[in-house]
């Protein structure tokens, strides 16, 4: 069985299953024709976003379209009969849909705050977590951004709580490789890499975000030939590894105090 939908997606999360229904959220792009005498040409034109909802015999039961036109997705995360949506050019409309009925999808409510997210994951009852980028309004990246967002009210998603990362941190590649990040939402853990360091997070509720640890490559590392993207984190217990490409850090999860800091060869 072969199905078309228009568009592209950016990542796995851009599609989902549910009760027998597939669900995929697209990037449409449409193109124009320029003439100049005899020569003609494609040039690209605006953007708009779509998402479909096939059956399990992939026929087309449920559309919604023209969503955000003139933007692209940035990041997209199902989540049982919701379907979240961020789409960027200068902020960050985030869409809550309701895909309860799959004929009619429809859009809840549109989070519009500066910036975007990359990465979007349930946070336990009534909570989305966002990594992404703040930017100023001319649309210029000023940071790596942390957000949590009450979703209690499908009809009225909000920002509860966010933490910027200075200028030095602009980028980590959790924004395109779920596997770098590390969210565990019962110990309200976050940590992920960025540039020369690793950061651990933790929401602990109002108190909102708090920077646990900020782990530095050192010099020596640097030199043995680590390189942006090879850091890793895992826990055990209440010991936390942090491998870097030349290095295996281990921590005190009680106060993310190193307990050793072993070379790899």
């Amino acid at each position: 069985v072969v199905a078309n939908v228009y568009g592209s997606i950016i990542n796995q999360f851009s599609m989902d299953e549910s009760d027998g229904d597939f669900r995929i959220a697209t990037t449409v792009t449409k193109y124009k024709e320029i003439r100049d005498g005899d020569v003609i040409g494609i040039s690209e034109g605006t953007t708009t976003n779509a998402l479909y909802v096939l059956d399990k015999n992939l026929d087309q039961v449920g559309k919604l379209d023209n969503l955000a036109e003139g933007e692209r997705i940035y990041s997209v995360r199902f989540d049982g009969d919701i379907g979240y949506i961020v789409t960027y050019k200068q902020v960050d409309p985030l869409f809550a849909i309701d895909l309860s009925d799959p004929s009619h999808p429809k859009v809840l409510s549109a989070l519009k705050i500066p910036g975007f997210s990359e990465y979007m994951q349930p946070f336990g009852d009534g909570l989305l977590f966002g990594l992404g980028k703040k930017t100023n309004e001319a649309g210029i990246v000023v940071g790596l951004k942390l957000s949590m967002f009450d979703v209690s009210d499908k009809t009225d998603v909000t920002e509860i709580d966010k933490y910027v990362l200075s200028e030095d941190y602009l980028w980590t590649e959790a924004s395109w490789n779920h596997k770098s990040i590390l969210v565990d939402v019962e110990r309200g853990l976050i940590a992920f890499p960025s540039y020369d360091s690793y950061f651990i997070f933790q929401y602990q509720g109002e108190n909102g975000f708090q920077l646990m640890k900020q782990i530095k490559i050192s010099a020596e590392s640097l030199a043995a030939g680590y390189y942006y993207g090879t850091m890793r984190g895992l826990y055990i217990n209440q010991t936390m590894y942090i491998f870097t490409g030349s290095d295996m850090i281990s921590l005190d999860m009680d106060n993310y105090d190193v307990i050793e800091n072993l070379k790899l060869d």
